[in-house]
């Protein structure tokens, strides 16, 4: 299913990952998926020396990635094979890797170079939902789109406050709904209690 998401990740007060997702960007899923690997997979220092590697490519590096597997720099449209093999390549650019991009990470023997979609979470129409691991604050925290509120100076995202309008409305970027302590994660099930309202 078709829900848009942003998963990030910040450390020593910068944002490492920006990752846009395009599947199942609910709670029930890619939520679930980040807990998941919080919780079984993630090798905290293999991770925390992983994320010191990463930097975003610029958009000139992007295009090029594009280029040499193929795309026609004259053409707007991507034909399928090109895509196919871009993902495989990168798969840590791909809009479909999702919460994937964790287990990349921190499994890598490359250097990574990310995409930046950062800014996705202004618009809060299309961005449904956002996850951040915050290893400075050591927590783990969920936002919620289709915010028509003006966020308080204090949300994370404040910074990117330019109103979205759509569907005569306007729509501000993602705000926080909950956040939990990384050494004290719930269950499944109380982790998705916390969005029953």
């Amino acid at each position: 299913m078709g829900t848009r998401h942003l998963i990030c990740v910040v450390k020593n007060g910068e944002y490492k990952v920006a990752q846009y997702g395009q599947w199942d960007g609910q709670p029930s899923e890619q939520g679930e998926n980040i807990l998941d690997f919080l919780q079984n997979e993630m090798d905290k220092t293999k991770f925390e020396n992983q994320i010191d590697t990463l930097s975003f490519a610029t958009e000139e590096e992007l295009k090029q990635m594009w280029i040499d597997e193929g795309k026609d720099p004259n053409e707007k449209l991507i034909p399928i094979e090109v895509s196919e093999k871009f993902k495989e390549l990168y798969p840590e650019n791909s809009k479909d890797t999702c919460s994937g991009i964790f287990q990349i990470i921190q499994n890598s023997n490359k250097e990574l170079k990310l995409t930046n979609s950062l800014n996705f979470a202004s618009n809060s129409l299309a961005c449904e939902w956002a996850y951040v691991i915050d290893l400075d604050k050591n927590t783990f925290e969920v936002y919620k789109g289709y915010n028509k509120e003006v966020l308080a100076a204090n949300e994370r995202f404040y910074s990117v406050q330019e109103p979205y309008v759509g569907l005569n409305a306007s729509f501000y970027p993602v705000k926080h709904i909950i956040s939990f302590d990384l050494d004290d994660l719930p269950n499944e099930e109380e982790f998705l209690g916390s969005f029953e309202n």
